[in-house]
């Protein structure tokens, strides 16, 4: 590995400034329905028609229950009312969780394009490299925004595991996440969170870095073999501090030519506080790792390689293994428990009521 030179910042270079305005105000339903024209949302998931759909089924559960009454079932099976009703509410609520949805992506929208940058509602399939990414099968992000700034180039979104007709969905969280370019291709690293990590780091094969000092307490280095000085040479105290301010559940990783800044899925992207310091650490991160990768270097790839483009050795590009979500691991283990415990139930269940039946 080469050292690389921090270069300092243009003295001309012109201050990024960012517009908030747009998510400090609740948009009506006219900025609704112009965003959902403008972002090319199916007329089957726009806001009059869900709400036409949980109107006729709120209608359908009225009629039902007066048509039971009327019959005199109700009186006979009171739980029916009980059941109606609970629908009624199931179904206003999830309207309700939709509609706050769909105003919060408006703004960022709204946000997005007052700024100059690109806005999408919603991206399937993207296959992005990152290790959070490429364990999930199928992938749905939602509200992505996108900046082509050369002072500040990313992306972020909020991304769900999500099944299709032949396959259930991979078990996986939804997270956040903003990912940055690099100006090179670097070792695959980790700064993974011990208290709560997004990027399924269970059964990835590599070296397990302890930190010093208080970053000891929430963060682990997942590098390579062999790459350890590469690790520590990139990932300074200053920038691993600079995670640590958005909070105790960030994580950073490093993999081919990107940077994958991983946040909770309940970050708020459409509050003006949280995506300031966001914007303002996607742009101290970006300047950072671009001053510490522009000049690296693998000593281990073969000089024929680098003719050939390869700048990383084999060893260095991926962590070994798969990762496996810890929330896999956990459903595998219950659903096993349970279906143990229902199997000895059925072959000695009978044995041990009589027992306590005397």
């Amino acid at each position: 590995m080469s050292a690389a030179t921090p270069s300092a910042p243009r003295p001309d270079a012109e201050p990024l400034r960012i517009e908030l305005a747009p998510l400090r105000s609740r948009p009506g339903i006219g900025a609704l329905l112009g965003y959902e024209r403008a972002a090319g949302i199916p007329l089957h998931r726009r806001f009059f028609t869900v709400l036409a759909g949980v109107l006729l089924l709120t209608a359908a559960i009225v009629v039902a229950l007066w048509w039971l009454g009327r019959i005199g079932m109700l009186e006979r099976v009171p739980l029916l009312a009980g059941f109606g009703v609970f629908y009624g509410l199931l179904g206003a609520a999830g309207f309700l969780w939709y509609a706050v949805a769909l105003s919060r992506r408006a703004k960022l929208a709204l946000f997005a394009w007052t700024n100059g940058w690109a806005y999408a509602d919603l991206l399937q399939d993207t296959r992005r490299p990152g290790a959070a990414f490429t364990r999930m099968r199928r992938s749905m992000e939602r509200g992505v925004v996108a900046s082509d700034d050369p002072r500040i180039p990313f992306e972020l979104g909020i991304v769900h595991s999500v099944g299709s007709r032949d396959e259930g969905a991979t078990l996986q969280r939804p997270f956040g996440f903003v990912e940055l370019p690099l100006p090179v291709k670097v070792p695959h690293i980790v700064l993974r969170n011990r208290r709560r990590s997004i990027v399924p780091t269970l059964g990835l094969r590599g070296a397990r870095m302890d930190l010093e000092g208080h970053f000891a307490t929430t963060f682990q280095l997942l590098v390579p073999e062999g790459y350890q000085r590469d690790a520590l040479y990139i990932f300074t105290p200053d920038l691993m501090a600079r995670v640590l301010d958005l909070g105790a559940a960030g994580e950073l990783e490093l993999v081919e030519d990107r940077a994958y800044l991983y946040l909770p899925a309940r970050t708020r992207f459409d509050a003006p506080d949280v995506m300031r310091g966001i914007i303002e650490l996607a742009e101290e991160l970006h300047r950072r790792l671009a001053a510490r990768t522009a000049a690296y270097r693998d000593e281990t790839a073969v000089p024929i390689a680098h003719g050939e483009g390869v700048t990383i050795g084999l060893g260095g590009q991926r962590l070994g293994g798969q990762g496996v979500s810890l929330l896999a691991v956990a459903a595998t283990s219950a659903a096993v428990i349970l279906s143990a415990g229902i199997t000895a139930f059925a072959l000695f269940g009978g044995n041990l009521l009589r027992s306590f039946g005397g």
